[in-house]
């Protein structure tokens, strides 16, 4: 059976792709995109081609360029609604600068992956630290969650 996860991508996964080590040098992470993981296979996340969706998953996606963390089951269903209520909401370049330089304020019209995640996991009920989303980036969400939740193999 499937679980209810988030996954957090590390900037190697494509090679050497120049746009990986961009972001990795601005986020001042190895870590460069988050996805939230529901139970039916599902992801929900935002990214610069799309904005925010809810997709299948990527069955050739290679977990040793991701860590993956379990989500108890009673958070999924809010996370999910959260997140179908923005499925067509634009990429939010903003939160991506926000998140390297300086808190921006919260985009009413769009979302990038980590601002995303955080939002519908704290409205879900997921005890998060409290922070400007903006501010947030994957790995700033990834630290969070490693506090709460212990990463997984799937």
């Amino acid at each position: 059976m499937k679980k209810f996860m988030i996954a957090f991508k590390h900037y190697q996964h494509d090679g050497k792709d120049f746009y990986n080590q961009l972001m990795k040098t601005f986020l001042r992470s190895e870590f460069i995109h988050c996805e939230l993981i529901f139970s039916d296979g599902k992801v929900g996340s935002s990214n610069e081609f799309t904005g925010v969706n809810i997709f299948a998953e990527d069955q050739n996606r290679n977990p040793f360029y991701w860590e993956f963390y379990e989500i108890p089951w009673y958070y999924e269903v809010e996370t999910r609604k959260y997140v179908a209520r923005k499925v067509g909401k634009p990429y939010n370049w903003g939160g991506v600068l926000g998140s390297m330089l300086y808190p921006m304020g919260l985009s009413q019209d769009g979302f990038c992956c980590a601002d995303l995640c955080y939002v519908a996991l704290c409205k879900s009920g997921v005890p998060l630290p409290n922070h400007d989303p903006e501010s947030v980036s994957p790995n700033d969400l990834r630290l969070m969650i490693q506090k709460l939740y212990p990463r997984i193999y799937p």
